[in-house]
């Protein structure tokens, strides 16, 4: 509870450092922004020409891609520039300031810095996730909206579970970049469409493995209520909570895995 007072309080203090930059500041967003615009052209470029993608409409496609952006991009608030940091501290020997603070050094990790870089994708994903449904014609009772946070939450661990791994990678490679580049920007791209297009073995991959799947593919069955195409089992929509919280606690073992290896600048 300490923690995140403190984190509240380090939040407006952040934006106020990060605002006397004036105008690049606000390119930070247009910038990010500007990504998503040109994914959402291809994604209408391409259904329009095709109608369907296995059985997935133009806006089914672009929810799957919503989601996939909208948790990661909460995810990477928390998480991305902190691992990033981390590395660095690493690499130049100044990673013991996080063993010497009154602290757990997982929560220092996470509260001394913060990715307002992904606000505006945050911001995009929310207007693109309501036009969405609303092309779509999905109007969800209150029920069906609990069940959609849970996923939403469920999804979020699995993005940040996938950041904290790979940038833990520094322990032990010091420059994890490259982990990072393939985990994170490169597998993780093939969530933005149905994964029932890909052959079985990359759909087990993205089911078992690195389960990219239960970020939007699986959750999106029970939100548009779509009938058979989920993959190896009908309770895998279903999953996706259960499946973030045991990979956050991967993730958090790698972690310390990592850090009981560190040997600091003295070694």
């Amino acid at each position: 509870m300490r923690s995140l007072k403190l984190y509240a309080r380090f939040i407006p203090i952040y934006f106020k450092s990060k605002t006397e930059h004036g105008f690049g500041f606000y390119m930070d967003f247009v910038g990010f922004a500007l990504t998503h615009i040109v994914s959402y052209t291809v994604i209408w470029a391409l259904m329009s020409r095709f109608q369907t993608i296995n059985g997935w409409s133009m806006y089914e496609v672009m929810l799957l891609y919503t989601l996939n952006m909208l948790t990661y991009a909460i995810a990477a608030v928390f998480f991305f520039f902190q691992m990033n940091d981390v590395e660095e501290d690493v690499h130049k020997g100044s990673f013991d300031s996080l063993l010497v603070k009154p602290i757990n050094p997982f929560i220092h990790m996470i509260i001394r810095s913060f990715g307002h870089f992904f606000l505006g994708d945050i911001a995009i994903a929310i207007i693109m996730l309501g036009f969405c449904f609303s092309r779509l014609d999905i109007h969800p009772d209150l029920g069906t909206y609990v069940s959609f946070v849970f996923m939403l939450l469920g999804a979020v661990l699995v993005q940040a579970s996938f950041i904290v791994i790979t940038g833990s990678m520094c322990f032990w490679i010091v420059r994890a970049r490259s982990v990072v580049n393939i985990v994170i920007f490169g597998i993780r791209g093939f969530a933005d469409y149905p994964i029932s297009i890909y052959g079985k073995f990359l759909r087990v991959i993205l089911t078992f493995i690195i389960p990219y799947g239960f970020v939007n593919f699986y959750p999106s069955h029970l939100i548009l209520d779509k009938e058979g195409g989920s993959l190896f089992a009908s309770w895998l929509p279903y999953a996706t909570p259960i499946i973030g919280l045991l990979l956050f606690f991967i993730a958090y073992r790698v972690w310390n895995a990592g850090l009981n290896r560190y040997q600091g600048t003295g070694s």
